[in-house]
Formats: C-alpha cells, sequence, structure tokens
C-alpha cells in the first residue's frame, strides 16, 4: 500500500485521466489514484480502466463533489488523503514536499499555482489530510469521520475545510508541492459542462457556507 491515496471525484470527462495520470506516475510512486466514478458513467470508467488507477463506484443519487470526496475517504485506507479533481498536472517533488510539511500539521495545503490565497498559504484547493485526523475530527463542522459537508453541490467545500482546518490549528502550506490547477479561470483550460454544473450552484453553496460559518465559527 502507498502513503497517499490519491482521491479524484469524476464525472463525464473521460478525457482528463490520462493526463493526470501521466503527470502523477511520471512525479512519484508512492501515491495511488482512486477515481470516484457514478455507476452509470460508463465512458468515465472505461477511461479509468485503461490506466492503473483505481476506481471507487458511487452508487449514491448524489453526485456531487463532497459526496464523492467522503465516499473515497471511507472506501481507502492509505494514512494520508489528496482531494483534486481531475483537471490537474502533478509536478516533480510535490510528495516529498507534502509529507515534510505533514511533520507540523495533519491538513497540508499544496500549491496550485492559480489562487492567490492558496498561494499566500491561506486557503486550501487540493489539500492532503491525514487519515488519522479525519477519523478522529473531521474537515467539516460536522466532525468526526468526514471530509465535507454533503449540503454542498461543489463551491465552497474548499472554504469549509480550511476554516476547519485553520481553527483546529492544523493547517500546514507547502509552497514547494506543486499540483497545478489546469482550470479556465486561470487561463490553463477550456470550460465545459461540468465547471458550468459546478458554477450554477455557486450562489446556493455559497450562502449555505456564510449561514454554517456563522453557526459554528463564532
Amino acid at each position: 500500500m502507498n502513503e497517499i491515496a490519491v482521491i479524484v471525484p469524476a464525472m463525464r470527462r473521460p478525457q482528463n485521466v490520462a493526463p493526470l495520470m501521466r503527470s502523477l506516475e511520471a512525479s512519484t510512486d508512492r501515491a495511488t489514484a482512486y477515481f470516484v466514478c457514478d455507476h452509470g458513467d460508463t465512458d468515465q470508467i472505461k477511461a479509468v480502466l485503461d490506466t492503473d488507477a483505481q476506481f471507487v463506484i458511487n452508487w449514491s443519487s448524489s453526485t456531487t463533489f463532497a459526496t464523492k470526496c467522503n465516499l473515497g475517504y471511507r472506501e481507502t485506507e492509505e494514512p494520508w488523503l489528496l482531494f483534486v479533481g481531475d483537471d490537474v498536472h502533478f509536478h516533480p517533488g510535490w510528495v516529498e514536499a507534502a509529507l515534510a510539511a505533514g511533520e507540523y500539521g495533519a491538513f497540508v495545503s499544496t500549491n496550485d499555482m492559480g489562487n492567490p490565497r492558496v498561494m499566500a498559504g491561506r486557503h486550501a484547493t487540493h489539500p492532503m489530510v491525514a487519515r488519522w485526523w479525519l477519523d478522529q475530527h473531521g474537515a467539516t463542522w460536522d466532525g468526526p469521520g468526514a471530509v465535507c459537508h454533503q449540503g454542498y453541490r461543489h463551491w465552497y467545500v474548499d472554504n469549509e475545510w480550511t476554516a476547519v482546518a485553520l481553527n483546529a490549528g492544523q493547517f500546514v502550506y507547502a509552497e514547494d508541492a506543486k499540483i497545478e490547477h489546469m482550470h479556465p479561470v486561470w487561463d490553463k483550460g477550456d470550460s465545459d459542462e461540468i465547471y458550468t454544473l459546478g458554477q450554477a450552484s455557486a450562489h446556493a453553496d455559497s450562502r449555505l457556507f456564510r449561514e454554517r460559518l456563522g453557526r459554528y465559527a463564532s
């Protein structure tokens, strides 16, 4: 068993599997990728089967990023879990830098090379999290045994896990753990139906985060 389970919530983007796996395998042999795929997403599953990645089938009617992160956590055993989208590029040295930072905290923010708050060490889009901390504390205000609150569809999951980790004193930034976010907002990729789907729930997710922040962080 490798040290890190790379959890990749995936949906209708089979073309992203091979590029992600090429950069992951070129950067390390200490991590295993687990694509969390919806049960009816046959093209996505086939693309994963064409690589050395593992897959987890989501049988739930909920197909959100939050649901899939929680499922990936439950279905794996590695001591560390890295949560990413399928639109990332792994740079050499990320594992060593992330694990070194993990000596100082159970929640490691990797460098997505795009978000100014991430690069300033104040936010996490692609965190590497210790399993023991998820088991005992959780990365959500819902408590132990969860990565994300499943009321979110996509956006603001990262706001909550950042706030929880900072409040717990477990947040560490690993500047040299470069996992580049190839997102259209940074002019590094093209928009598609999946980005549009996430954006459609942005206002509702924002309201939910503000409500939860006022309830749990006051």
